[in-house]
């Protein structure tokens, strides 16, 4: 807090600023997270919608093609196999996009189509809630997060070629997946048959969302900075550079103790108000200084023409004026009696000064000096006794008291 306090006033608005703007950055940053991160979900949500849905539509599109073709299966065409070659081609996708795109079911023939438990799962309330569309969510896998998507697949007329009656169901079928060992024959028409799975890892996703909000965040950190560094040249101009004008114009004051230059006058803000009271008060100080001045040459002169000497003095006895009557009285210049003590120049005689000293004196005889005058005897600044009459007055000024003594010499 001290170092704060000592900054210059440019630094001290700079760096304020810079703290609200950096709390905005952080702000900011938080709130483009979450933004971007949402918008990266809800693109990965669709992009494994479409994936998903394409795998379903290839199926359905080498099913249709193959029957209207008229080609019929065999051992030789297993690839054909709408299912088969449907997973076949995500495999190709997948690869390129990076994510894993498979089929699954409960009931599979291909182990490599066996559900996980995460799939198993939704595979279950597809069947129970028939009406579920869709199902994602971020689970982990071997540790990683992943996120994951499943779309039903709905067996029609293509699926029972191979999935419906075994009866209907191709030689060779049969022949790799016999009747006693198999669970993939007896489906109905519109029965959940399986679904396609999406798989996208989550560090994809994350390394898209910290590049977008890295991004962003320069964009923003060059709006900031460039914002900071028009508000320090504002701040300079409008604020720094006429409080400097002011500050140096009292300094100048202060230094050379005159009135006369004045700040030239700028708007009527606060700043503006500020320059035209200190030039106000400028005008004002003048005629006051003036007048002091006066009064100060007129009590100067009347003090030096004065036919009697007269000396003031503090509590302590310490000297602070001296007229030209007191230098030819006592002999000493004025140079010279300025900071003395008044007992240098009572003779020793006068032995109620000499024995308790000029403060407690003036606390004990004080009352009665300045009742009448008195005959005191004096010292020269050779050391030679004098007789003096002497008038004594007090005043007090800023709490402190000070006496003036008018001394004439006695004949």
């Amino acid at each position: 807090m001290a170092l704060f306090r000592n900054l210059g006033l440019l630094s001290k608005i700079t760096l304020v600023i810079m703290v609200i703007l950096l709390a905005f950055f952080a702000l900011t940053s938080y709130v483009r997270y979450r933004q971007q991160r949402a918008f990266i979900m809800e693109e990965a949500v669709e992009k494994a919608r479409i994936v998903a849905f394409e795998a379903i539509r290839a199926r359905e599109y080498i099913s249709d093609e193959l029957q209207r073709g008229g080609v019929e299966l065999s051992k030789e065409r297993y690839g054909m196999i709408p299912v088969v070659a449907s997973n076949r081609i995500g495999l190709l996708v997948a690869k390129d996009l990076g994510y894993e795109i498979r089929q699954v079911s409960e009931r599979y023939r291909n182990p490599e189509n066996a559900p996980d438990d995460f799939e198993l799962e939704v595979l279950e309330r597809f069947r129970n809630s028939p009406q579920i569309g869709e199902e994602f969510a971020i689970t982990s896998v071997a540790g990683e997060p992943v996120f994951r998507y499943l779309k039903p697949f709905i067996a029609d007329q293509s699926c029972l070629q191979c999935h419906g009656d075994p009866a209907d169901a191709p030689a060779f079928l049969k022949e790799i997946f016999p009747l006693d060992k198999d669970q993939a024959y007896g489906y109905e028409i519109g029965e959940i048959i399986g679904a396609a799975s999406v798989r996208i890892p989550m560090q994809r996703l994350h390394d898209q969302i910290y590049a977008n909000v890295r991004n962003d965040l320069i964009v923003i950190g060059g709006i900031f900075l460039a914002l900071i560094t028009c508000l320090g040249v504002l701040t300079r101009a409008a604020i720094i550079r006429p409080l400097a004008r002011l500050g140096k114009g009292i300094q100048e004051i202060i230094y050379t103790g005159r009135f006369e230059e004045k700040i030239p006058r700028r708007g009527r803000d606060e700043i503006g108000t500020l320059i035209d009271g200190f030039n106000e008060m400028i005008d004002h100080l003048g005629e006051k200084t003036q007048h002091l001045e006066e009064s100060e040459k007129r009590f100067r002169v009347l003090t030096e023409t004065a036919r009697d000497g007269i000396i003031s003095f503090l509590s302590n006895g310490q000297i602070i004026l001296f007229n030209r009557q007191a230098e030819k009285i006592f002999g000493y210049s004025k140079r010279e009696a300025l900071g003395l003590t008044v007992d240098h120049l009572v003779h020793q005689e006068c032995a109620s000064l000499h024995g308790v000293g000029v403060s407690d004196y003036l606390a004990r005889e004080a009352g009665q000096l300045m009742e009448r005058p008195r005959e005191i005897i004096g010292r020269r600044r050779d050391g030679t006794r004098l007789g003096l009459d002497l008038a004594l007055s007090v005043a007090e000024s800023d709490g402190h008291l000070f006496y003036t003594a008018i001394l004439r010499e006695l004949d």
